[in-house]
């Protein structure tokens, strides 16, 4: 049995006759007949009984219709997704860290719009839980997150960056001039640290804590504009990945005597369909990965 003769077969059934079913597939009445013969023949059933010149369906060929009305949809879905992949597979989403995707881009692409100049894709920012969702609906293709601790079943992982966190202040904050900081020497300053969600600020809190030493928290905040401004103004001092402080102007970024680490991975959702476009944009990070070379 072959699709085509699947589809003329079905299509009898739909119009009622031969010479419809043939007009509404623009093809000739003896190669519908034919077709239905063949597969009478094929199976060794009768598929229609005539009746006042008209057809009926047998009951082996209402058998045959129910399961090849099924057979042949999912074929119509499979050519409207596989359309819908050819389609989308030159744009693609990435999914970057709100703050550290800043410095994390540029490093991770390199030349890659130079490289492959018909690849097209938008990056949104976001935490690493917004990150997930998006691969799981299918918002995002890939996501270069902040490290969890676990990782979903369906997803596939690889660490791509490694930093540690520092200490930031303006130059006028009463420990400037410090070298290397200890979280006790920190603990009575006034903090501005990130969501309380976030990897950063539940790391950070955590190492205090762990210290036994309560952080002096003056405010959360989500966008890291407000972050600097309290920095810059001397108000609070923060926390941030030392790739990213050491490129804000008017910060000082103080090491931690006890390292507090911070790494990165690139994700995908290994469950959904994984385009050519997607492969090569993943090697290529996976590729300039200070971690993987």
């Amino acid at each position: 049995m072959t699709i085509q003769q699947m589809q003329y077969f079905a299509a009898v059934c739909e119009y009622g006759s031969i010479s419809k079913a043939a007009e509404a597939l623009f093809i000739s009445q003896p190669s519908v007949s034919m077709a239905i013969k063949d597969l009478e023949r094929e199976f060794g059933i009768v598929l229609f009984n005539r009746e006042n010149k008209q057809l009926k369906l047998s009951q082996e060929g209402i058998y045959i219709y129910e399961r090849i009305k099924d057979i042949l949809n999912r074929i119509n879905a499979l050519e409207v997704q596989m359309a819908d992949i050819g389609s989308q597979q030159s744009r693609l989403c990435l999914s970057i860290p709100n703050f550290t995707g800043i410095h994390l881009f540029p490093l991770l692409m390199g030349d890659f719009h130079h490289e492959y100049p018909d690849i097209f894709f938008e990056v949104k920012q976001c935490n690493s839980i917004v990150a997930f969702k998006f691969l799981n609906n299918g918002t995002c293709d890939a996501a270069i997150v902040v490290e969890p601790e676990t990782l979903p079943e369906n997803m596939e992982m690889h660490r791509v960056f490694s930093s540690e966190f520092v200490f930031c202040v303006n130059s006028s904050h009463p420990l400037a001039g410090a070298k290397e900081l200890s979280l006790a020497e920190i603990e009575s300053h006034p903090l501005i640290l990130n969501h309380e969600e976030s990897f950063m600020t539940r790391q950070i809190k955590k190492r205090f804590y762990d210290e036994g030493l309560v952080p002096n928290i003056l405010l959360y905040a989500v966008q890291l504009p407000l972050i600097k401004q309290f920095v810059y103004s001397g108000k609070a001092g923060t926390f941030l990945s030392k790739e990213l402080a050491e490129s804000l102007p008017e910060i000082i970024a103080i090491p931690l005597k006890e390292k507090v680490p911070i790494n990165f991975a690139l994700v995908w959702n290994k469950d959904k369909f994984r385009s050519r476009n997607l492969r090569i944009l993943t090697d290529y990070i996976l590729a300039k990965s200070p971690i993987q070379k």
